[in-house]
């Protein structure tokens, strides 16, 4: 991965528990068992979960395997590692792999279906991962890749310039910010089949640390505050243009999730 020191950087042990914090925020719970109900697995499967993070679809995965199965995950950030690792530490079929997405350390065919979450936007060479994904996994195995395009992130402000200019910032954390509209071409050409896409909306009408908005501003202005050409006083006032639309009751936040089922041809 070419980009994985700027990675690594972004998931140290505190950017990992500010991600868990907003992972566990009621809404993201609902959006993820939205996105699990997409996915078909069953007790006995082998399950490969693709940058587990801090293992909350890890611990989804081996309940769902059950004991007869087996679950490998893989993240390329020791922190992510740990925490993942202690939240699976009940289950034993669960097996946690630092290693980078473009060589995966399993022989080719070895699982039943695979899942990643907010994974391939950070990856430069995504054909490259999508080749290496397709090779690990079994004739008739399914995949489900969730992305998000970061376009469709719509905050209510008072100062549109602005807020443009904050995402233009963001945009910059990862080197493909609008995947998913190229995601079902690339696994097509990956050798993937059946490709189907979802969308699953997230909305917020309240400024609250419990939710996913509400985390994210945070996480979004410690990045763009950092870019030399933006600086943190333009985050700052981003921050309070937006907190105060609470105050008039006009909060609002709303961004979409592109969920990607696909599988591997049988023949």
């Amino acid at each position: 991965m070419k980009d994985t020191d700027s990675t690594l950087a972004q998931f140290d042990q505190a950017g990992a528990e500010r991600l868990e914090k907003i992972y566990l925020t009621p809404d993201v719970v609902q959006q993820r068992e939205q996105i699990f109900q997409l996915l078909d697995v069953k007790p006995g499967m082998h399950a490969l979960d693709i940058g587990c993070g801090t293992g909350l679809t890890t611990l989804a995965l081996a309940e769902s395997v059950a004991n007869a199965g087996r679950v490998d995950a893989i993240d390329i950030a020791p922190p992510m590692l740990a925490m993942a690792a202690r939240r699976c530490s009940a289950h034993r079929q669960v097996t946690f792999h630092q290693a980078d997405i473009l060589q995966m350390p399993f022989a080719e065919a070895t699982f039943d279906v695979a899942l990643a979450t907010q994974v391939y936007e950070y990856v430069a060479d995504i054909d490259d991962a999508l080749r290496e994904l397709a090779r690990v996994m079994k004739p008739g195995a399914q995949v489900l890749l969730v992305d998000t395009d970061w376009e469709s992130c719509v905050w209510a402000c008072r100062d549109e310039v602005r807020m443009r200019r904050m995402m233009q910032g963001w945009s910059q954390h990862i080197p493909h910010p609008q995947l998913p509209r190229t995601m079902r071409q690339r696994l097509q050409r990956a050798g993937f089949a059946d490709v189907q896409a979802h969308t699953i909306p997230l909305m917020n009408m309240a400024c609250s640390s419990d939710t996913f908005s509400g985390g994210m501003m945070g996480f979004i202005a410690s990045f763009v505050g950092g870019l030399p050409d933006f600086g943190p006083q333009l985050a700052a006032d981003w921050q309070a243009d937006v907190r105060s639309m609470e105050d008039a009751g006009g909060y609002f936040f709303s961004i979409s999730r592109y969920v990607f089922v696909a599988h591997k041809p049988l023949a």
